[in-house]
């Protein structure tokens, strides 16, 4: 195993050579320097980009290829010999998500709230099952106690979309629980279990993109998103190699977002297949990253959002804030999945 300091100091590496790379282009021009000597300057800048990331690349070989390369994840043996845990399974990501590791060759350990869907489902797929409740200390438990894993995804999930002065206690507390203190307590009952990542499911680009009439739903993923940060690093000073990963789903033809269907193709972002999800979800799995916004929308926000909040005002003022306003302002409540011993699944 390589020593600590040489991994960081190839990555320190590999990353710098990419600003050095694109410098070959855009400051020799405007040095004081005849074109000959542009010329020499852009060279050796050339030179030291390539020689940090190919010497980056000797040392960490296929860990770096496979940072900037997509995994495949339809050859049907992609999870082969791992271990998956999905929780929140009976749902429409869940499901998919559930189905795509098993086509690519995992052992699956199914979690849900819907004790009959989740029985057929568990049949069909030839998995284990538990009924989850993660508002529950002992059925939490209960599931991690099946064994290690090497992946844990998070699918479970609830939108209110609507005024804030619209919501109920219920509502509020609802969004709470599912979206942000279940993952977390997901984590602290699977990680002992965990041998390689958890993925949680979450929203709006990194988390922190704020969309009007999302407020309460807005809270919740970016306190999930700084979780993700603050245990990555947590880990990472403890020597940890795991990781959670926070992954921000492109709008899915799932039971919760057909309603919206015209709504997010006015916003730009048609709804997708939930297979097309959870091929992506299979792919963040396998990429090592803590972070993935899916859709280039999401990622622009993302973008955007580091480069200049007034920005992102700007575009949901103009752009995203009509739309949104035109349907979700109205204040009369969504529908709500019934009460159920456990958090619901998106």
């Amino acid at each position: 195993m390589k020593a600590p300091w040489l991994r960081k100091t190839a990555w320190f590496c590999a990353i710098l050579s990419f600003p050095v790379w694109f410098g070959a282009f855009l400051i020799p021009p405007f040095l004081p320097l005849d074109l000959a000597e542009k010329a020499v300057a852009a060279g050796l800048l050339l030179g030291a980009g390539e020689a940090l990331f190919w010497g980056a690349a000797l040392v960490l070989g296929a860990e770096l290829v496979n940072r900037f390369r997509t995994p495949k994840v339809h050859t049907g043996s992609s999870f082969s010999g791992r271990r998956v845990a999905v929780i929140g399974a009976n749902g429409g990501l869940g499901e998919a998500i559930a189905r795509a590791l098993l086509r690519e060759g995992a052992e699956l350990v199914l979690v849900g709230r819907d004790a009959g869907r989740l029985a057929l489902l568990s049949a069909e797929l030839k998995s284990s099952s538990f009924l989850g409740d993660l508002s529950v200390q002992a059925q939490r438990e209960a599931a991690a106690a099946a064994g290690p894993v090497d992946h844990v995804v998070v699918a479970t999930g609830v939108d209110v979309r609507k005024r804030l002065d619209a919501h109920t206690d219920v509502e509020v507390e609802q969004q709470l629980d599912v979206a942000l203190l279940g993952p977390i307590s997901v984590v602290r009952a699977w990680l002992g279990q965990t041998r390689q990542s958890l993925l949680l499911l979450g929203g709006f680009g990194d988390g922190r993109v704020a969309l009007p009439y999302y407020s309460v739903n807005v809270a919740a993923r970016s306190g999930l998103s700084g979780f993700v940060q603050s245990v990555n690093r947590e880990m990472r000073q403890e020597g940890d190699e795991r990781r959670l990963l926070y992954f921000c789903p492109a709008p899915a033809s799932t039971t919760a977002e057909l309603p919206f269907a015209e709504l997010w193709t006015r916003l730009g972002s048609p709804l997708v297949a939930p297979e097309l999800v959870a091929d992506v979800v299979l792919q963040s799995l396998l990429s090592g990253r803590s972070g993935v916004a899916m859709g280039w929308g999401n990622r622009a926000l993302v973008v955007a959002e580091r480069l200049s909040t007034g920005l992102v005002d700007l575009l949901v003022h103009r752009g995203l804030g009509p739309p949104l306003r035109e349907v979700l302002s109205s204040g009369s409540p969504l529908p709500m999945p019934p009460p159920a011993s456990a958090p619901p699944s998106g």
